[in-house]
């Protein structure tokens, strides 16, 4: 939006964000309701991305959707994988609630049809809802890694790169066994991790728990890695497997959600399967 001369401006409402001029880190509900008033008095159009999820998801989602009515308008992106149980478990008071949630918006896109289902089945009509993935292309950017995480991969080859949450669902458990596995073949192997909260301490030298990175820094060491892994028990439509797709480098993804061409897949849990992916891919090519 930027590049073709839009205003744009990211509310960030995780309070665990750090101060970035990349957004307005929202720090609790009264500072949300704060700026949302700021902006939709001074006409901006809002666009909601939530996992949808959980009861929060929806609490922000309502919220915006309502601040919404007094300006332009408003839409709302579901992302989560896991987002079609918690619609169609809730309760009847709470699906009446999700339903009022999304008729405030002009649109509600879904990453996947399995979303769009769920949305579907609240009572939404179908002309309301559009199955869009999350994602624009991409290019590898020319960004330094900070000097660690730069010497860390001169120790390492080949180097698997995963982006993630250290939540059940992401599957971090099924990923160590794997490399474990690996590292007999390999014994120089390094797996880089990407994403927010607190890994497991203690783990050896082939694994860097990186952290929250810089987007454009992510991308520049997940196109320096010789596959990316997506080991997750549910997904949506994973903006960083296609992101590695677009980046060219071979991905190995649960076999759950949306999942775009090329990506090698196995079931869900299944260390076998992920193995054998993985080795597969280093089998067809030298590492990097």
């Amino acid at each position: 939006m930027k590049r073709t001369g839009q205003q744009s401006s990211v509310l960030n409402v995780d309070p665990r964000a750090p101060e970035s001029d990349a957004y307005i880190r929202v720090s609790g509900g009264l500072d949300l309701a704060r700026q949302l008033v700021r902006h939709v008095w001074n006409d901006w159009m809002l666009h909601v991305h939530t996992n949808g999820h959980n009861p929060k998801s929806w609490a922000i989602a309502f919220a915006c959707g309502f601040a919404g009515q007094f300006g332009p308008g408003a839409a709302l992106t579901l992302h989560s994988g896991m987002a079609p149980a918690y619609i169609q478990g809730a309760s009847p008071w709470t699906r009446q609630a999700l339903r009022l949630a999304c008729l405030f918006y002009r649109r509600v896109v879904c990453v996947n049809e399995e979303i769009a289902g769920a949305i579907t089945g609240l009572g939404i009509p179908k002309d309301h809802i559009e199955i869009t993935p999350a994602f624009l292309p991409i290019e590898a950017p020319d960004v330094p890694p900070p000097h660690e995480i730069e010497t860390w991969f001169s120790r390492h080859s080949p180097v698997i790169s995963s982006t993630m949450f250290f939540r059940p669902e992401y599957g971090f458990e099924i990923l160590l066994e794997a490399v474990s596995r690996l590292q007999q073949e390999h014994p120089r192997i390094g797996c880089l991790v990407m994403g927010a909260g607190s890994g497991p301490e203690g783990l050896a030298d082939e694994f860097c728990l990186a952290g929250d990175l810089d987007h454009e820094l992510c991308l520049a060491l997940m196109a320096r890695s010789d596959v990316y892994v997506r080991p997750t028990y549910r997904d949506g439509d994973s903006i960083s497997v296609r992101e590695a797709v677009a980046l060219g480098v071979p991905v190995v993804a649960s076999n759950v959600g949306t999942r775009p061409a090329g990506v090698s897949l196995f079931e869900p849990g299944d260390v076998d399967g992920l193995v054998e992916k993985i080795r597969s891919v280093f089998c067809r090519q030298e590492p990097k």
